[in-house]
């Protein structure tokens, strides 16, 4: 998942025609599903007829709560199984299991590679985890990819073996009793039509099953990414991970540049620190722990930690102004869970409260 990033524009459309657009305008007049399916109204309305865009429309089987908590742990950070004992789902609408993926082909990728998705924890604590999120009614959501990890995906995509990969993430998905798939994506120099391609596959296998199909999405990917493949997840969480005015940014790129639905987008926040240079990372209960006072402020620096150098986080005020935000929106993204403080400052409690 990427952090701070230089970010680039771009302009994209995806056709619909007038029969789809009578039919959802009946269905949104006749459902009663108030401000959110108002706000897709709105916005597919608002884009011109040769230049419109609008996420799938038939979703009367998908029932998302509004605002959306998503929530990603890493599977290389503690137990799946303590973590059913310790984390909080007050909220939390969804729980991503980071990052599910198949292994590294042995030269060329074709039809018999090995195209076994795996988790770096046992499937007993995956399930002992899945369990009780959704005994909490959180669904679970397996990300593929992931910063470094999308390669194992691309690799087998950019082959033309979406189809094969797909059947494969299936299998996994069914045995382990999850309720959809992320796609983390985060190379632009490999992206491009068999992205969208693969896109497409996911969405054909999953969206008849019920399951969901979301994206890890940022400005800087988006000349890359096809303008058919970001319309077609059921919602976007958008990596921004800096101060609000950053947040206010992205967040309207989205909606206005990209005419994606506002109920169909989340804000990222994150719970790690980072060196103005990128190049140092520190989680923010570590953060807490060298600086005791870091809750108050947004950034930290002359401690002994990193050698006093300067880090720059999200604080639990901003934090607050940043939950506010992306509930004007479709809700918030953390990454990720494990980084966070003890109480009494979580940010991810910061969070509960302000939803």
């Amino acid at each position: 998942m990427p952090a701070y990033r230089t970010v680039s524009n771009s302009c994209f459309s995806r056709q619909q025609n007038v029969l789809t657009t009578a039919i959802t305008a009946l269905v949104i007049g006749l459902s009663c599903c108030g401000a959110s399916r108002a706000a897709f109204s709105q916005t597919t309305s608002s884009v011109s007829a040769d230049n419109s865009s609008a996420f799938h429309d038939d979703d009367s089987w998908r029932h998302h709560e509004r605002p959306l908590l998503v929530g990603y742990l890493p599977d290389y950070d503690g137990s799946y199984a303590d973590f059913a004992q310790t984390l909080d789902f007050r909220k939390m609408t969804h729980l991503y299991l980071a990052f599910g993926v198949p292994p590294f082909c042995n030269g060329t990728c074709t039809a018999s590679s090995d195209m076994t998705f795996s988790l770096g924890q046992t499937d007993a604590d995956i399930k002992t985890l899945v369990d009780k999120a959704h005994s909490e009614h959180v669904k679970v959501v397996l990300s593929i990819g992931g910063g470094g990890g999308d390669q194992q995906i691309l690799q087998f995509y950019n082959a033309g073996l979406s189809k094969p990969l797909v059947k494969s993430l299936n299998k996994y998905i069914h045995e382990h009793n999850l309720d959809g798939v992320d796609l983390d994506i985060e190379d632009p120099n490999n992206m491009g039509e068999p992205y969208a391609v693969f896109t497409q596959t996911l969405i054909d296998e999953f969206h008849p099953q019920g399951k969901i199909v979301t994206a890890a999405v940022a400005e800087y990917l988006q000349d890359s990414m096809p303008d058919s493949a970001l319309h077609m997840f059921d919602f976007i969480n958008v990596m921004n991970y800096s101060n609000l005015s950053d947040a206010e940014t992205a967040m309207q790129y989205y909606s206005e540049q990209k005419h994606v639905p506002k109920d169909r987008m989340t804000l990222g926040v994150p719970f790690f620190a980072q060196s103005a240079d990128g190049n140092i990372e520190e989680t923010y209960s570590t953060v807490l722990a060298a600086y005791p006072d870091a809750w108050q402020t947004d950034v930290v620096s002359g401690g002994s930690l990193d050698g006093g150098i300067a880090l720059y986080y999200v604080g639990e005020a901003t934090m607050a102004k940043e939950t506010k935000l992306g509930k004007k929106y479709g809700g918030i993204m953390i990454w990720e869970l494990s980084q966070d403080g003890l109480p009494p400052h979580s940010l991810l409690n910061v969070i509960q409260n302000n939803l």
